[in-house]
C-alpha cells in the first residue's frame, strides 16, 4: 500500500515537472521571437534611458518615493482629510440642503453629547464612564491571565499546539464575518448563557468563599466581576497570549540554565526570569487590550445607533444635526481612548526591565 501511493506521488510530481519545462520552453522561445523583443525594447526605453543620465543614488530615492506614494495618498485622503473633517463637524451643525452647509455653534455638540444624548440602552456619559470602569478593570485582568497562559503553553506536553490553536480560536470567532453568522443564534446563545450561570451560582458562590476568607470587600468585588466575564476574558485574550508567547520563546536559554545550577525553583525563575523579560511585551498588549476592548464597548454601538434623525431639537441649545453630534461623540471616543492609553503605557514603563539595558 505505502508503494503504490509512493508510486502515484512520483507519477504526479513527473507529470507537474514535465508541464513546468514544457512552459519553461514555450515562454524562453517566444521571447526569442522580434515581435517580443521589439516590445521589451519599446517598453525598456524609458528605464533603460532614465538609468543612463540619472545616478544611482538619485534612483533609489525616486524608486522609494515611488513606492511610498500610494500610502501617502491613502494615508491623506482616507484618514487625515475625514480627521480634520470629523473635527470640523464637531464644531458646526450640519446641514444638507442641496450641499453640505456647515453653521457653527461652537462646543454645543460637546455639551449636548453629555447633557441630553440617550438612547433606550442609557445616556452617553453613562455609557461612557462604564466603558472606561470595564477598560480599566479588564487590563489587568487579561494581561495576568494572557501572562499566565503563555507560560504553560510554553511548557512541553502532548497536545501542546492543539491548545495553543483553541486558546487563539476566540480570536477569529470574534470576527465581525462569524459574528454576523452567529446573530441568528442569539437567543439560544443567551439561553444557555443563563442557564449556565444559574447552575454555577447555584453550585458555588465564588463571592461568598471570598467572603468567608476574610478577603477585603473591594477585592471580592473585583475578582467576582472578574469571574462573571470570565468568557470575554478568555476571548479578547488570544492576541495577548501570543505576543506573551513569543516574548517567552526569545528569552535566553542559558538564563534558565544557571537559575537551575544555583537551585532556583520554577517560581523564583519566573520572578526573576520571566517576568521582567516579558515585560516590555506588556506595553504592547496593554495598548491592544485597551484598543481592543474600546472597539468592542457598548459605546461605539451607542454612536452608531444615535444616527437616526436628522434635526435634534434640544430645550437649552437649540436646533442641532446628528451628524455633529456623532462627530462630537467620536472625538469624546478619541480623546479618551488616547488618554487611557498613554495612562497605561506611564504606569507600565515604570515596570519594564529592559535586558539591553
Amino acid at each position: 500500500m505505502k508503494k503504490f501511493f509512493q508510486n502515484i506521488a512520483s507519477s504526479i510530481s513527473h507529470f507537474f515537472t514535465k508541464i513546468m519545462t514544457i512552459l519553461r520552453q514555450f515562454f524562453s522561445k517566444l521571447g526569442e521571437t522580434k515581435f517580443v523583443q521589439a516590445i521589451s525594447r519599446v517598453l525598456g526605453y524609458i528605464p533603460n534611458y532614465l538609468a543612463r543620465v540619472i545616478p544611482y543614488r538619485q534612483r533609489k530615492k525616486i524608486w522609494g518615493v515611488v513606492f511610498v506614494l500610494p500610502l501617502l495618498v491613502g494615508l491623506i485622503y482616507f484618514f487625515i482629510i475625514p480627521l480634520i473633517v470629523s473635527v470640523n463637524y464637531s464644531f458646526n451643525n450640519v446641514v444638507i440642503d442641496q450641499g453640505i452647509k456647515l453653521e457653527f455653534v461652537g462646543f454645543k455638540n460637546y455639551i449636548y453629547a453629555f447633557t441630553e444624548a440617550a438612547t433606550s440602552s442609557g445616556s452617553f456619559s453613562e455609557i461612557l464612564v462604564q466603558a472606561i470602569i470595564d477598560i480599566v478593570s479588564d487590563i489587568p485582568v487579561i494581561l495576568i491571565f494572557s501572562l499566565l497562559i503563555a507560560v504553560v503553553l510554553n511548557s512541553k506536553f502532548k497536545g501542546r499546539a492543539f491548545v495553543r490553536a483553541i486558546f487563539f480560536m476566540p480570536v477569529i470567532f470574534n470576527s465581525q464575518a462569524i459574528d454576523l453568522a452567529m446573530t441568528s443564534a442569539t437567543a439560544l446563545q443567551q439561553t444557555i448563557q443563563s442557564t449556565t450561570n444559574d447552575l454555577f451560582a447555584q453550585m458555588f458562590s465564588f463571592e461568598d468563599f471570598l467572603l468567608n476568607a476574610n478577603i477585603p470587600v473591594g477585592g471580592v468585588t473585583f475578582l467576582g466581576n472578574a469571574s462573571a466575564k470570565i468568557y470575554d476574558i478568555i476571548s479578547y485574550s488570544g492576541v495577548q497570549i501570543l505576543i506573551f508567547l513569543s516574548a517567552i520563546q526569545s528569552v535566553p536559554k542559558h538564563l534558565y540554565e544557571a537559575a537551575k545550577i544555583e537551585g532556583a525553583t520554577q517560581y523564583e525563575m519566573f520572578w526573576k526570569i520571566t517576568f521582567p523579560m516579558v515585560s516590555p511585551m506588556m506595553l504592547t498588549a496593554a495598548v491592544y487590550t485597551v484598543v481592543d476592548s474600546f472597539l468592542t464597548s457598548p459605546l461605539v454601538t451607542f454612536i452608531a445607533a444615535y444616527n437616526t434623525t436628522d434635526k435634534i431639537a434640544s430645550a437649552t441649545l437649540g436646533p442641532l444635526t446628528d451628524f455633529g453630534v456623532n462627530a462630537a461623540m467620536s472625538w469624546v471616543f478619541c480623546i479618551v481612548s488616547m488618554v487611557i492609553v498613554a495612562l497605561v503605557l506611564w504606569l507600565l514603563s515604570k515596570a519594564v526591565f529592559y535586558y539591553d539595558e
